[in-house]
């Protein structure tokens, strides 16, 4: 497990199971949003992982850590995934009615059995409109 690590992650705002073993991912987001007004609400955020090899169960947990200064809900999801030869591990974690109080810098913090696996930054920015036209 000490050699755990992911390969992407993606962060959507739905994941639907397909037939087949297919997964959709809908609404697919950058690690960087420009919005107009905080609170940002997502009725579902979503975020996708495909693992490395892993040998047996691991239990996989994400901790958001926000800006300083800026709180947010304490959620931490936590599931075990099972790794099988020849078989790719995903992680589908579901946030429901989750808000960005404020703009800056989240970091999605993952970890396996309770250690630190990888950390990926999304960047929430305030898009200011311009008050006069360009030239």
């Amino acid at each position: 497990m000490s050699n755990l690590k992911y390969k992407c992650v993606l962060v959507c705002e739905d994941i639907r199971q397909e037939v087949g073993g297919r997964v959709s991912l809908m609404g697919v987001l950058g690690s960087k949003l420009l919005v107009q007004s905080f609170p940002l609400p997502f009725p579902k955020l979503c975020l996708f992982i495909e693992w490395g090899e892993i040998q047996g169960k691991v239990n996989v947990t994400l901790n958001i850590i926000p800006p300083e200064g800026v709180e947010i809900p304490a959620v931490k999801p936590s599931a075990p995934i099972q790794g099988q030869p020849g078989l790719v591990a995903r992680s589908m974690i579901v946030l429901n009615n989750f808000a960005f109080p404020a703009p800056g810098t989240y970091v999605f913090e993952f970890l396996a059995d309770g250690k630190v696996v990888g950390r990926e930054n999304f960047e929430i920015e305030k898009y200011e409109v311009p008050t006069s036209p360009p030239n």
